[in-house]
């Protein structure tokens, strides 16, 4: 028998449970690898941190959106999704597929498609876009597909039925059409820094 993604099957408020539970402690294990003196970085309590932590909000909002769809909530989906946009400035369709335990580091600007897939312990950073579209060989429609471990580095551009390995990491401001394989990293081009003539040290 196939495995339904991400707890389908289930009794949708366990569901929900387990996914807080799960995408708390993905935020603490972020912290934890990325140790700063910064108060606001600390390791927190899950009520603590919905409290505190935006990018943790933004998640409890998105899974309380799928519970919506999942109790089949009249306008339940929509409406929590309408309150993201505005709240947050993120979009985020309610059958995307976002497994439990990831981390969004901000979430503004975050844009996930209805079809896009996003494994569990990804990373998302803000001015991320997972979008649909045409695949210019392959011509289908489509949203990516992150795998486990999968950091997306902010303003970077995912589109269209891709995969993208496990393991990997895209860079900001990257652009990506095609399958990327695992534990790859995806660079977008460098700025120039040139020479700025006649202009003038500031003090």
């Amino acid at each position: 028998m196939a495995t339904l993604p991400f707890g389908r099957g289930t009794r949708p408020v366990s569901t929900f449970r387990r996914a807080v539970v799960a995408d708390h402690a993905a935020a603490r294990a972020m912290r934890l690898r990325y140790p700063t003196d910064g108060p606001s970085m600390k390791p927190r309590g899950l009520v603590s941190a919905a409290i505190t932590q935006i990018g943790f909000q933004l998640l409890i909002a998105v899974r309380l959106m799928r519970l919506a769809r999942d109790l089949h909530v009249p306008g339940g989906a929509q409406v929590l999704s309408r309150a993201i946009r505005h709240l947050y400035g993120a979009e985020i369709h309610w059958n995307a597929e976002i497994a439990p335990g990831i981390s969004i580091v901000h979430g503004n600007g975050l844009v996930i498609s209805h079809s896009s897939v996003v494994g569990a312990n990804c990373l998302l950073f803000q001015h991320v876009t997972l979008g649909e579209s045409m695949h210019a060989t392959r011509r289908i429609v489509g949203s990516p597909t992150l795998g486990e471990n999968v950091q997306v580095m902010p303003g970077a551009v995912v589109l269209g039925p891709i995969q993208i390995g496990a393991g990997s990491k895209i860079g900001a401001n990257a652009v990506v059409d095609d399958d990327v394989a695992p534990r790859s990293i995806v660079r977008s081009p460098t700025s120039d820094v040139l020479a700025r003539p006649g202009a003038k040290d500031t003090e």
